[in-house]
């Protein structure tokens, strides 16, 4: 067999006459080619002449015995002269001139007896690349190749997917690269469509066998269509096209018309592809899976294609990675992933403890700057983040202008990331917009972990959820081990991985975009708001300081704790108390109550049991209502102050309001006025107001706290030591009571 089956018959002096312009055969007179544009010169080839053409690119007749026998959709043209095509002894230069047509000159049977033939070898593996434009069916093409429904043909794709199987005898990976607009210039189609298409070599490393260019048969191939591909094509490079079949899809639509006359019929756009793409082809009827001979003869086709090249795959070009003498770093990811430790290791020394914050260093002979935003939840929605979290997340990219090299995601891979955790991902990421995946890298922390274990087949083995992680990132990774700081190499090794992805990215950094300037806007009148919150509350405080003198010092606090379950309550408990006296690893179906001495005072505090958050009074069983409303009677005659314990890194939302306000009102409609809103989980602010977060929260948590009177204050129950935090409680506390005309009763009724 040829290597690259091109068939070119004899044509008849009518038949030439018949040719479009730009279609003269090679048999022409001197005076004739004079007129012939440059670089479309066909003249006649002696045998001498024939024998230093490329391997794989010489064009015998076919007799019609010998057309006949060719399968229907074979990539080989063995057509009439009314179906001739053009063939490829043009140089590369002349086909990327456009589909003018460029004639093979007549073989004789002797000289055809002297051609070589390609050797197809049986390849255990075959890498495979699907390329087209959008609903060029490349999804279905995927699923009968492998026999299954791996690729989604429902949804869009945006970025590359990879899906493996055992087809005829070989393993076999295919990648279906994002479609671009069918018929739109390159300039049209969205950066991170351009991106995907370049890397949709990489999933399939050392390269691809093969790219399958898709494209439906039932759709006319016009002029306009023949640029997109060949510019979106060539993303990848000029070689390209020796590594490309052009796959036909819905060849049911062909009916009983040979794929040959569909060619030569389409015209001269459709023809010149099918020639660049050195002849072959292959149709796929998607309707038909259950016929896997299609199948196996496009994987003949392949390793056809593969002998014609010299057994070789297509080599993905290893962009030539720039030396930044400036990076800049944003580590995202959910808590306790590992970020400040990162940061410490790329900077080389102790620079992060808490959240969202900047900081910069020398490493590797660059000017580093690392900023670290804050986390969510690993296991919480977009919907459940604070609206805090959200604006600093996507905030911590303008904190180094004007804009950052690489966002590095952080995970620990010591834990597995189930499909429970992509959503979280997926939502906090796109916070900052669609474009940010092709400026990020997966980032392994607790490399320790993996001991001799190689972080690809880790990814292997931890299923579809990571892989999509991983994929989603362009097949980005690192590993970092922080417990060996000492390991430079580590280090300079990212920072490579990172100039890698700015030079694929061509040179670019991830732009902030307009977001920016419209956080900030809410953000200044947040803050405005904030300080007069401050200022109106300060007043109130001094006022009824002054009123209590020294005469309302109370030497004995009565506290009953309320919220919903796993809010912090009897964490709370033991921080004001001093010591561990509340049980917080179990759930609390009775009122519990302690005492102690607490700065000077005798305090009795009795934990109420928990309602499942947002769960409606209906929806709370009649024991823990009863249990509720008995928590009060506990601390005989009745208590100071109910503290409304609520974690302050978990959004309140309207769905709450009703919440905590039909479970308070068991005890009567007067309990607002006796109720300070407590705040747990105060490490999670950092730096933040509490009034800030109070602000930027909405109008939900700003109703609770005017509803109690503007009195709310912040525990950090993971710094039990600091006793001041407790001291400003009671006093809190003994200004409500003043304001209460220094009653303590009549709570219920």
């Amino acid at each position: 067999m040829d290597c690259q089956n091109l068939r070119s018959p004899e044509v008849t002096g009518a038949q030439r006459s018949q040719e479009p312009r730009g279609h003269r055969s090679p048999e022409v007179t001197g005076a004739q080619r004079s007129q012939e544009p440059r670089g479309h010169r066909s003249p006649e080839v002696t045998g001498a002449q024939r024998s230093l053409e490329p391997r794989g690119h010489r064009s015998p007749e076919v007799t019609g015995a010998q057309r006949s026998q060719g399968p229907r959709g074979h990539g080989s043209l063995e057509v009439t002269g009314a179906q001739r095509l053009r063939s490829p002894e043009a140089t590369e230069a002349q086909r990327s001139q456009g589909p003018r047509g460029h004639r093979s000159p007549d073989v004789t049977g002797a000289q055809r007896s002297q051609e070589p033939r390609c050797e197809a070898h049986h390849l255990s593996e075959l890498r495979i690349v699907l390329l087209g434009y959008r609903h060029s069916g490349k999804r279905s093409s995927g699923n009968t190749i492998l026999g299954r429904e791996d690729f989604d043909t429902l949804g869009r794709t945006t970025q590359c997917v990879k899906r493996k199987g055992q087809v005829a005898g070989r393993q076999v990976t295919v990648v279906e690269a994002p479609g671009w607009w069918r018929g739109y210039k390159l300039e049209n189609t969205p950066e991170l469509t351009k991106n995907e298409i370049e890397l949709s070599v990489s999933p399939c490393p050392p390269g691809p066998h093969a790219l399958l260019l898709v494209i439906r048969l039932d759709k006319p191939f016009t002029e306009t269509e023949r640029r997109s591909v060949q510019k979106h094509l060539e993303l990848l490079s000029e070689r390209v096209w020796s590594h490309t079949i052009v796959l036909f899809t819905c060849g049911d639509w062909l009916g009983d018309t040979p794929i040959e006359q569909h060619i030569e019929s389409e015209g001269e756009s459709l023809q010149w592809l099918v020639e660049k793409c050195g002849n072959r082809f292959h149709v796929l009827n998607n309707q038909k899976r259950e016929d896997n001979m299609q199948v196996t003869q496009l994987m003949e086709r392949i390793e056809e294609m593969v002998a014609g090249n010299g057994g070789q795959h297509y080599e993905m070009e290893r962009r030539d990675s720039l030396h930044l003498s400036e990076l800049r770093i944003v580590l995202l990811g959910y808590r306790r992933a590992g970020k400040s430790s990162t940061g410490n290791t790329i900077l080389g020394r102790e620079e992060f403890d808490t959240q969202c914050v900047k900081r910069q260093g020398q490493v590797a002979g660059r000017q580093v700057t690392v900023v670290e935003a804050p986390g969510w939840w690993k296991n919480f929605h977009l919907e459940e983040t604070p609206v805090l979290t959200k604006n600093e997340i996507e905030l911590s990219v303008s904190l180094c202008p004007p804009g950052p090299h690489a966002l590095l995601l952080v995970i620990r891979v010591d834990t597995p990331l189930t499909e429970t955790n992509e959503r979280p991902v997926q939502e906090h990421l796109d916070l900052l917009s669609e474009r940010v995946w092709s400026h990020t890298i997966v980032l392994f922390t607790c490399g320790d972990w993996l001991g001799d274990t190689p972080i690809e087949q880790h990814i292997e083995s931890e299923g579809e959820s990571l892989q999509w992680l991983v994929e989603k990132c362009g097949n980005r990774y690192h590993v970092l081990n922080n417990q060996k700081r000492e390991d430079h190499m580590q280090v300079t090794q990212l920072m490579e991985k990172i100039e890698e992805m700015v030079a694929g990215n061509r040179g670019t950094h991830y732009e902030t975009g307009r977001q920016r300037i419209e956080i900030l806007e809410k953000r200044r009148i947040e803050e405005e708001r904030m300080k007069e919150m401050m200022v109106k509350v300060k007043i109130k405080r001094e006022s009824l300081r002054s009123q209590m003198g020294d005469c309302l010092h109370l030497s004995e606090f009565r506290i009953v704790l309320l919220g919903y379950r796993r809010s912090g309550k009897s964490s709370t408990g033991n921080t004001i108390l001093g010591r561990e006296e509340f049980d917080t690893g179990g759930r609390t179906d009775q009122g519990v109550k302690r005492h102690g001495q607490v700065a000077g005072r005798q305090v009795t505090v009795v934990e109420a049991p928990g309602w499942l958050i947002y769960s409606q009074l209906e929806d709370t069983p009649e024991l823990t209502e009863n249990k509720i409303e008995l928590s009060v009677s506990m601390c005989s005659p009745e208590p100071h102050a109910l503290l409304l314990v609520l974690r302050v890194d978990t959004p309140f939302t309207e769905t709450d309001i009703r919440s905590v306000q039909e479970h308070l009102e068991l005890l009567s409609e007067r309990v607002w006025s006796h109720t300070i809103v407590l705040f747990t989980y105060g490490d999670w602010l950092g730096d933040t107001p509490i009034e800030q977060h109070i602000e930027s929260e909405g109008e939900s948590l700003q109703w609770l706290v005017e509803t109690c009177g503007n009195r709310y204050h912040v525990l950090n129950n993971q710094k039990r030591q600091d006793h001041m935090q407790v001291t400003q409680l009671m006093e809190k506390i003994e200004e409500m009571v003043a304001g209460n005309n220094r009653h303590h009763h009549d709570i219920c009724e």
